[in-house]
């Protein structure tokens, strides 16, 4: 990926010193690279740091439904919630398909 400097704009050189990388630039700004073990590091110990102070930070992984709730039966556990949404499946002049899960079972089912 090609990176540029935030304060000449001119284009980030990759330069290897005593086994760190480093991105340079001529007019003297630089930064280290960090490998991919140490980005999963430092989200660590944001969450950690966060967590500490009360905060809570939400990732994707940590699949909290933002969808709205309706009042619908699940046909596969009878519960009565299910977080909706809707999807435009067709061309635009079709109708849109309507999508449910249930809250309990997790179980998804649509209705055209």
């Amino acid at each position: 990926m090609v990176e540029f400097c935030p304060d000449c704009s001119n284009l980030l050189r990759k330069r290897i010193d005593s086994d760190k990388s480093f991105l340079m630039c001529n007019c003297g700004y630089q930064r280290e690279v960090l490998t991919d073990n140490k980005k999963i590091e430092i989200n660590v110990q944001k969450k950690k740091q966060a967590l500490e102070n009360n905060l809570v930070i939400i990732t994707e992984e940590d699949k909290i439904s933002v969808y709205p709730k309706a009042k619908k039966y699940c046909p596969k556990c009878n519960n009565k919630e299910a977080e909706t949404w809707q999807k435009q499946m067709r061309s635009a002049d079709e109708p849109s398909t309507h999508f449910f899960r249930c809250t309990k079972c997790k179980y998804t089912w649509r209705e055209y």
